[in-house]
């Protein structure tokens, strides 16, 4: 479990070396780190800071915790999205096509209530992400691994989180000054259990590779090396023998949860244009005066999604090449000056916009081989 003695005495000193502080870059590892701590010591499941607070906002209708809570999110808010990252005509298009070609995907439906519940156990959960990892191949990536999975305080397994955070099984909080990956785990009971807690450790891995940092690094694209795992993770519960009506399922989930992310942008975007009044054959001038960070994080989300798709096509083709770019995307630099090249990991822009025709295809394929073997139906 976190040690929370620990990790408040590192927000204290944190918060002592912020007043001081006078050169920009560490300045912003500190306030990085404070806002991990902070979101640590929330989500820890404790009464002192998870549950009190919990209860004395449903008390005061959210008013305890807001003034504080608007203060940090104020914060994070300028560590990631004060300093824009570049974003021209021609990239902005390129974003608004993935996310089209997505939605326009045969639609695979799935729902939550799909997935059947049984008693899962966090050793056993744990055991088979280092399996996981282990299996994989990589000792690069499982030595980055190791050091979340082999550390008891780097791992919280709470059944209480704070507002806002209920709906997230699994959460990552990066320590930027101690160099240290944070997963919080919240258990659901059913065979998803699994792959949060690998996607949450794969978020350790990718923060022990490479530091970046938003003032450097092009935001947007973290969910590339977990969304890629997730892929090679659910094929690998299915090779050790989970059931494969419910691995299908979280290959169902996976696509639908891009296709649906791809038409509620959509939809956000059109709602917009409306509220404008330019929804009638719109520039790209009208879309970008209705962008806000949060869209923009959605479509830079799309494009993750599709280069993991990418990433895993070439790690089942060609496993060495495939997890070396797979290891070269975690270790490289997005620079925020420029639009995002991902060519020197073999998916350009022609490349990904033919895959973003794809999304779905997991899914449908692994089902067809399941009927053949089964009689799983949708």
């Amino acid at each position: 479990m976190w040690n929370i003695k620990d990790i408040n005495s590192k927000k204290d000193y944190v918060t002592e070396r912020i007043k001081h502080c006078t050169d920009s870059k560490e300045k912003e590892r500190l306030e990085l780190s404070l806002i991990s701590y902070l979101a640590l010591l929330d989500n820890s499941g404790t009464l002192r800071y998870t549950g009190f607070y919990n209860a004395m906002d449903k008390i005061t209708q959210n008013k305890f915790s807001a003034k504080r809570e608007q203060e940090n999110a104020q914060l994070e808010q300028d560590l990631f999205f004060k300093e824009e990252a570049f974003l021209d005509d021609d990239y902005l298009q390129f974003l608004l096509n993935v996310c089209n070609n997505i939605a326009e995907t045969p639609y695979v439906d799935f729902d939550e209530s799909y997935i059947s519940p049984f008693d899962t156990d966090y050793k056993n959960i744990l055991e088979t992400s280092y399996g996981f990892y282990t299996d994989l191949g990589d000792q690069e990536i499982l030595e980055q691994a190791k050091k979340v999975l082999t550390d008891e305080s780097s791992i919280n397994l709470a059944k209480t989180s704070r507002r806002g955070m209920t709906d997230c099984s699994g959460l990552t909080f990066n320590d930027y000054t101690f160099g240290k990956s944070y997963i919080n785990l919240t258990k659901k009971n059913n065979i998803f259990d699994y792959q949060v807690a690998n996607h949450e450790v794969m978020h350790g891995v990718d923060f022990y590779m490479q530091n970046k940092v938003p003032s450097e690094n092009y935001y947007g694209f973290h969910e590339v090396p977990t969304y890629t795992i997730d892929y090679l993770f659910i094929d690998y519960l299915e090779s050790k023998g989970m059931d494969a009506n419910e691995v299908q399922k979280l290959r169902m989930k996976k696509d639908n949860y891009l296709q649906e992310l791809a038409k509620l942008t959509q939809t956000q975007i059109k709602g917009a244009l409306i509220r404008n009044k330019k929804y009638n054959n719109p520039t790209i001038e009208d879309i970008r005066e209705i962008l806000h960070p949060q869209l923009i994080k959605q479509l830079l989300e799309l494009q993750s999604g599709v280069i993991s798709y990418g990433l895993y096509n070439q790690i089942k083709i060609d496993k060495q090449q495939g997890l070396e770019n797979l290891k070269s995307f975690m270790k490289n630099i997005l620079p925020k000056s420029q639009t995002p090249d991902f060519s020197f990991i073999g998916l350009d822009n022609q490349t990904i916009m033919e895959l973003s025709k794809q999304i779905g295809t997991y899914s449908m394929t692994n089902e067809a081989s399941i009927q053949e073997t089964q009689g799983f139906t949708r």
